[in-house]
C-alpha cells in the first residue's frame, strides 16, 4: 500500500473542510513544507532527535577505591619490573577494587513518576526553563530515587531563586546500613544522614572502549566529580551516575566557582560574555586569542533544550558568527558500541580533525584549571588558585580531587553542556590519541603498506593507494541498473561475463598485491556510481560508520562485524604509561586491569582492514571531500 505524503491530521482537516461545503467543491491540501537548508555550521545535514528512553544506572554512596588507596600509599611499588607502577602491580600485591550492583532505572518509569510531581518541584523536570518536555537532568534522577526508594530522602530543597546560583541545593539522608532507620549510624567518613554535601559524579557510556577507567589517570570507577549545576546536566540514557557525600571543602569550592560565574553574568548585564577564547593551533608558538566574545544561543539541540538555552557549543558558533572558520561533525553510534549522538568540533581556523587526532576543549575558571590531578594538593588559598579562605584536609583532597578529570574538565559534549553563565576562558588544543591508545593510523595519504599475512615471514605485504576518480570516460550514470550499490561484485563477479574487459575475470589491482576485485579500483575508471561526497574526514571512517546505526550497506565485508579474540586484539600489547599523559591500560568498570578477550568489531578496525573496501583508501576514493 502506498503511504500518503500528507499527515493524517492534515487529511482529516481537509475532509472536514470539504464536508462543510465550499463554493467549488475543491479540497484545499496544504503544500508540503520544504526541508530547511543545512546549517552553515555543520559538515553533515543532521537534526538529532534525542528521546529519553532505555535505561541508566545509579550508585549510592562513596566508592571504596582500594586501587587508588594502594597507588597513593607507601605500598605502591613496581612489582612486575616494567618500570611503571600501575594497577597490574596492585593486583600482584592482592589488591582489587570490589564489584558493585547498580540501581537500574528505566527511563519510562522515571518519566511516569515525575510527571505526577511527587515532591512539589514540578511535573516533569524541576528545570522546565532548561529542558523541553520529556527530558530531564541528573538532579531529576535524584528526585525520582527519593520518591521511589525507602532508603533515600531528599529534604530542605532550595530552588534557584533561593540559592542565588541558578541551581537547587538540598539535603540527603541515605539509610546506608539498611536497618530501616535514618540516623548517625549511617555515616561513614562523610555524612549519609542529613548530608548537606551530596552531589553527583557522572560517567558516559563508552561501549567496549575501556582504556579510561583508571582510578587516578582516567575516569575512575566512581565517575567524574564536577563543579556543574546538577539540575542543568542533561540525563543521557545509558550513562552512569553516582550520588554521594563529598567533603565540605568540595561543596565550598563548587559554590565558589558557580558564584564567580553568576558575577560574570551580572557584569555583562545579563549577557553571556566569555572573557577569553584561546586557540592553540598545531605548530604555532602562541595561541590565537579572542577576547570578550558575546555568546548567544543557536538552538542546535531543540530536541533537548528550550529556546534560548546557551550551551558550550554556542561559544564556537558565536566565534563563527564573528568570522572565525568553525565547523562541527556529528558522531552517531560508534564502532565501539557507544551511542554518542552529539555534534563534535571538527574544524577550527582551517585545521580539521582526523578522528583520533583533533580538537580538544578546556573550559572553566583560570583559578580552578589545576584543581584536579593525581598529585593535586588543593592549595586553594594561593593567589593563582583564587585566594579562597579555604584549607582542605589532605585526606579530603586525596579522595575528592586526586584524579585526572573533574571540575570543569570533563568528558561532556559541548552541544549539551549548558552555559547560561559564562566561564572565564575556553581553550582549544589539537591533540592525538593515536599514540595514547595504540591505534593504527591510516590517514588517506597517497599510499601506505600493511601486512595482511598470518605467516611469520610477513610475505603478504600489500600496498594501498588512494586513487583519483576520472574526470571523463566511461562514467556510470543514474541509468546504471546498480546505481548507488557500492559493491560492484554483487552483480559483476566470476559468474558474469566481464563486458569490455576481455577474459573471464574482472580487473584486479594485482600490481599492488591484491588478488580480488576492489570496487574502489573499478571506480577509478567508471566513477563513484552515485556515492555521496565526503564530509571533511580523512581517516578511520569505521569509527562512525561501523556502529549499530550507521554501518554502510553493500560494502562487502566492510558491512559486517567479526569476533576478534586473543592475539588478534593487538591493542592489548599496546599499553602506554606516559607520565605526562594518561595511563592507557584496558580495565573493567571497577578499574581493575582486564585485557580485552573478545571484541566484536568491524572488519575495518584497529585490528584488521578489509581487502575489498580498505578504510580509508576505498572511502576517500569514492567519497572525496569537496573543496
Amino acid at each position: 500500500m502506498m503511504m500518503s505524503r500528507y499527515p493524517l491530521s492534515a487529511l482529516l482537516l481537509a475532509a472536514l473542510l470539504g464536508g462543510c461545503g465550499s463554493d467549488d467543491g475543491d479540497v484545499v491540501v496544504p503544500e508540503p513544507q520544504p526541508k530547511p537548508p543545512q546549517s552553515p555550521y555543520l559538515t553533515v545535514d543532521v537534526s538529532p532527535q534525542a528521546v529519553f528512553e532505555g535505561q541508566f544506572q545509579v550508585y549510592l554512596g562513596r566508592y571504596p577505591d582500594l586501587l587508588k588507596d594502594w597507588l597513593q600509599s607507601d605500598s605502591a611499588r613496581d612489582l612486575n619490573g616494567d618500570g611503571h607502577i600501575d594497577e597490574r602491580d596492585a593486583h600482584l600485591d592482592g589488591v582489587y577494587n570490589p564489584d558493585e550492583t547498580p540501581i537500574i532505572v528505566q527511563a519510562a518509569e522515571m518519566d511516569r513518576v515525575l510527571r505526577t510531581n511527587p515532591d512539589g518541584l514540578g511535573a516533569g523536570s524541576a528545570r522546565p526553563d532548561i529542558f523541553v518536555d520529556g527530558h530531564y537532568s541528573v538532579f531529576d534522577a535524584l528526585r525520582y530515587l527519593a520518591a521511589t526508594r525507602a532508603d533515600l530522602k531528599l529534604e530542605q530543597v532550595q530552588g534557584p531563586e533561593q540559592t542565588g546560583r541558578d541551581t537547587h541545593d538540598f539535603v540527603v539522608s541515605w539509610d546506608r546500613n539498611g536497618d530501616g532507620v535514618f540516623d548517625e549510624n549511617d555515616n561513614d567518613l562523610y555524612a549519609n544522614f542529613q548530608g548537606a554535601h551530596w552531589h553527583g559524579r557522572v560517567k558516559y557510556d563508552g561501549g567496549e572502549l575501556i582504556k579510561l577507567n583508571g582510578t587516578l589517570t582516567g575516569l575512575g570507577p566512581q565517575g567524574e566529580a564536577h563543579y556543574e549545576r546538577l539540575d542543568q546536566v542533561w540525563l543521557q540514557p545509558r550513562m552512569t551516575i553516582r550520588f554521594q557525600p563529598f567533603s565540605p571543602e568540595m561543596t565550598q569550592r563548587r559554590h565558589w566557582v558557580q558564584q564567580r560565574e553568576m558575577a560574570r553574568l551580572a557584569a555583562g548585564d545579563g549577557k553571556v560574555i566569555l572573557p577569553q577564547l584561546q586557540i592553540m593551533k598545531p605548530g604555532e608558538p602562541k595561541p590565537v586569542v579572542i577576547p570578550n566574545l558575546e555568546v548567544t544561543a543557536h538552538n542546535m539541540r531543540p530536541d533537548i533544550f528550550q529556546p534560548g538555552v546557551i550551551t558550550k557549543m554556542d561559544i564556537f558558533l558565536s566565534a563563527a558568527d564573528a568570522g572565525l572558520d568553525m565547523a562541527f561533525n556529528y558522531w552517531p553510534s560508534l564502532s565501539t558500541g557507544a551511542r554518542v549522538e552529539h555534534f563534535a568540533l571538527f574544524r577550527v581556523d582551517g585545521v580539521a580533525s582526523q578522528v583520533g587526532r583533533g580538537w580538544a576543549t578546556v573550559y572553566g575558571d583560570m583559578a580552578v584549571h589545576g584543581d584536579f590531578s593525581p598529585a593535586s594538593v588543593c592549595n586553594f588559598s594561593s593567589p593563582a588558585t583564587g585566594g579562597m579562605d579555604l584549607v582542605a584536609d589532605p585526606e579530603h583532597c586525596r579522595l575528592d580531587w586526586n584524579a585526572n578529570f573533574g571540575g570543569n574538565i570533563m568528558h561532556m559534549m559541548s552541544d549539551t553542556w549548558v552555559m547560561n553563565q559564562p566561564v572565564q576562558f575556553t581553550m582549544l588544543v589539537y591533540k592525538s590519541h593515536y599514540e595514547l591508545f595504540g591505534m593504527e593510523e591510516y590517514n588517506g595519504k597517497e599510499s601506505a603498506q600493511r601486512d595482511f599475512s598470518e605467516a611469520e615471514d610477513g610475505s603478504d605485504i600489500m600496498t594501498l593507494q588512494t586513487f583519483s576518480l576520472p574526470e571523463e570516460g566511461p562514467l556510470l550514470t543514474e541509468g546504471h541498473f546498480g546505481w548507488g550499490i557500492a559493491d560492484c561484485t554483487e552483480c559483476h563477479n566470476e559468474q558474469k561475463q566481464p563486458r569490455g574487459h576481455g577474459g573471464h575475470s574482472w580487473p584486479v589491482n594485482s600490481s599492488d598485491g591484491f588478488d580480488q576485485t576492489q570496487p574502489y579500483y573499478c571506480a577509478t575508471c567508471h566513477g563513484s556510481n552515485g556515492a555521496p561526497a565526503g564530509h571533511g574526514e580523512t581517516a578511520r571512517c569505521f569509527w562512525c560508520h561501523a556502529g549499530e546505526s550507521n554501518t554502510p550497506s553493500h560494502h562487502g565485508d566492510a558491512s559486517t562485524r567479526r569476533l576478534y579474540e586473543g592475539e588478534q586484539i593487538k591493542s592489548n600489547d599496546k599499553i602506554y604509561n606516559d607520565p605526562n599523559e594518561l595511563n592507557a591500560l584496558p580495565r573493567d568498570a571497577q578499574g581493575n586491569y582486564q585485557p580485552y578477550e573478545k571484541v566484536w568489531s568491524s572488519v575495518n578496525s584497529d585490528w584488521d582492514m578489509s581487502r575489498v573496501f580498505p578504510d580509508p583508501y576505498s572511502c576517500m576514493t569514492c567519497h572525496p571531500n569537496q573543496g
